[in-house]
């Protein structure tokens, strides 16, 4: 326990310091970091799921505060581009599955559940059971994800001014930051219960915004969330994540060989393809479509537009329904492709 709270102290320091140099996604890509450097030449430290759920609920319930409801009208005009990308998306992992089993010799459902854009927790728990080697697949969406919270930020923070007020005022009064953060509090033990009763991909994100949304518009409306709320939120979810990629990840990954950094590499041209497409028909800005579009996560893809003031209720909104829709479509692909391959390819 004591090696666990010195670790994230540490990691939120860091994480702090960062923010302080305008680093895009400070608070984020500092304790990530952290997580990754401690992985690799100190220790490996196990966290529970219930502590990254923590984190993401703190974040959501700040998203929620940020909701403003005019925004939901112009939501209608993504709902085409949307559906346009999430099928792009699709074949797009299905595409780089193919790639990689004809250059890598892998097991066909390794590479299949490997590429799928999507779901990361659901596709590792399913990949054991149609023959997959679970580890890999594990390790290729780690690495996956860790790649992009890494670099997304800095790509995105080239074209947008940084906003990471780390300890200056925020014109956040002493009452009403401290009725928000009551509020908050509240919020994460409400989504942590509502999570035990209603399970669906994204669900404590959901439930964190939508209460969120709903104490600081009927509740508590003039209280306003302190900025360094949120930066220790993303402290917290950066070091959990930086902890998984670990040398057991990179040794999974390196194992493959040269052709699994050839399959990253495309994971990410593809994304930026897409966000491309979205953002040209859409009226919104570019770096709101590359968060919204990339297949990273939708926890952390929300955590960094947050960090960065970019649109988070739309981020959050968009990633939610691609990892939905991903979750939902996941039994046919499996039928179309996995189980197909496997009764040509037993293993």
């Amino acid at each position: 326990m004591l090696q666990k709270t010195l670790f994230l102290f540490v990691a939120t320091i860091v994480g702090a310091i960062f923010a302080s140099l305008n680093v895009p996604a400070g608070w984020l890509l500092g304790s990530l970091l952290t997580g990754i450097i401690c992985a690799f030449y100190v220790k490996k430290i196990i966290f529970s799921d219930q502590l990254f759920k923590i984190s993401l609920a703190i974040i959501g319930g700040n998203i929620g505060y940020m909701v403003v409801p005019e925004q939901f009208l112009t939501y209608h005009m993504l709902v085409g581009p949307f559906l346009i990308t999430l099928v792009l998306t699709i074949i797009g992992g299905v595409l780089l599955g193919r790639f990689l089993l004809r250059y890598s010799g892998l097991h066909p459902n390794t590479a299949f559940f490997c590429c799928l854009p999507g779901g990361a927790s659901e596709v590792i728990a399913l990949s054991k059971d149609y023959g997959a080697d679970q580890r890999l697949v594990a390790a290729f969406h780690t690495t996956r994800i860790t790649l992009f919270v890494l670099f997304i930020p800095f790509i995105v923070g080239l074209s947008h001014p940084v906003v990471n007020p780390v300890f200056t005022s925020t014109n956040v009064s002493l009452i009403g930051g401290g009725l928000a953060i009551s509020a908050l509090v509240v919020i994460v033990f409400l989504t942590l219960w509502l999570g035990t009763k209603v399970k669906f991909p994204g669900s404590a994100l959901f439930f964190a915004i939508a209460l969120g949304f709903i104490a600081h518009q009927w509740v508590l409306p003039s209280s306003d969330m302190p900025f360094f709320v949120t930066g220790l939120a993303q402290a917290l979810m950066g070091a959990i994540i930086g902890m998984r990629f670990d040398k057991e990840t990179f040794h999974e990954i390196k194992r493959v060989g040269r052709i699994s950094a050839t399959t990253l590499s495309l994971y990410f041209l593809m994304s930026f393809g897409l966000a491309t497409i979205f953002f040209l028909l859409t009226p919104i800005h570019y770096s709101t479509s590359l968060l919204s579009i990339v297949p990273a996560g939708a926890a952390e893809m929300a955590s960094t537009a947050t960090a960065l003031a970019i649109e988070p209720t739309m981020v959050a909104t968009l990633q939610m329904l691609r990892v939905l829709a991903l979750f939902l479509a996941l039994p046919f692909l499996i039928k179309w492709f996995a189980v197909k391959q496997y009764a040509e390819n037993p293993p």
